[in-house]
């Protein structure tokens, strides 16, 4: 087809289709809560893509962190994203970061992580020291399992189960620490975000930054079970087309 076109001269003109297109993105793009005071994973992501232009070698473990990344991360070049994908494999981030990083010394590797992921082969922080490899560990802590919580608040009336784990006193820069990071911190306050994030990014060596995030953050759009792209969930800050119901929310079962 497009041999003919050329032979034939054939150019129609796609310029109303393409302001269509600009427009609809300019409309429903992605977006969250900007002047929240919470720190929001979000910004985290576009703070970290900015600096590194969208050239770093990107894993993630499973659930909410791993959504963010691929929707909040421009990906440069071609194998940049390393993820387990629909196989739910939790612990898959920082593994995935060291072999990434022992195939690509001289490339930035940043494993982006959540707290109840990172929590299935945290031992694995030392493997990044004892090599002296520099991979850059984030760790986006809403204290739980993110996208099982996002679930049960949206189809099962906010009852928690198993999901929460607020009580729970892990320490994650002490146990960097005690792995061998010289550069383990903790961010907690907004204000001090960009400047955390590029010392993190800029050191030299294996580097672990936890990040203090809002816990109710979620990600959209999402389709719930059951339901049709149409009826898909935008949040509170995307613009949706379709109106969504509760009567359409079939809250029977995660999948």
């Amino acid at each position: 087809m497009l041999d003919y076109a050329v032979k034939h001269r054939i150019a129609p003109d796609f310029s109303d289709w393409h302001d269509e297109i600009a427009d609809l993105k300019r409309t429903y793009r992605l977006n969250f809560d900007r002047d929240s005071e919470l720190i929001q994973p979000y910004a985290v992501i576009e703070t970290i893509n900015s600096i590194t232009g969208g050239d770093a070698v990107i894993s993630t473990g499973v659930g909410q962190h791993q959504m963010w990344a691929a929707q909040y991360f421009d990906y440069k070049h071609p194998r940049l994203w390393l993820t387990s994908g629909s196989m739910g494999t939790m612990g898959f981030g920082l593994p995935a970061a060291i072999g990434a990083q022992f195939a690509a010394p001289d490339h930035l590797v940043i494993d982006v992580d959540g707290d109840a992921s990172i929590r299935m082969n945290l031992g694995e922080l030392e493997t990044a020291t004892t090599y002296n490899l520099p991979v850059k560990v984030l760790v986006l802590n809403n204290f739980g399992d993110g996208m099982v919580k996002q679930w049960q608040k949206l189809y099962y009336k906010g009852r928690l189960s198993a999901s929460d784990k607020s009580l729970r006193k892990k320490d994650f820069v002490k146990a960097a620490e005690a792995d061998g990071f010289e550069y383990a911190r903790r961010l907690e306050h907004k204000g001090d975000m960009e400047q955390v994030i590029a010392e993190w990014l800029s050191f030299p060596g294996p580097a672990f930054l936890e990040v203090i995030i809002d816990p109710d953050a979620g990600v959209y759009p999402m389709v719930g079970p059951g339901l049709a792209y149409d009826q898909m969930i935008t949040g509170d800050f995307i613009p949706n087309r379709v109106s969504v119901t509760e009567d359409e929310i079939d809250g029977s079962s995660m999948f």
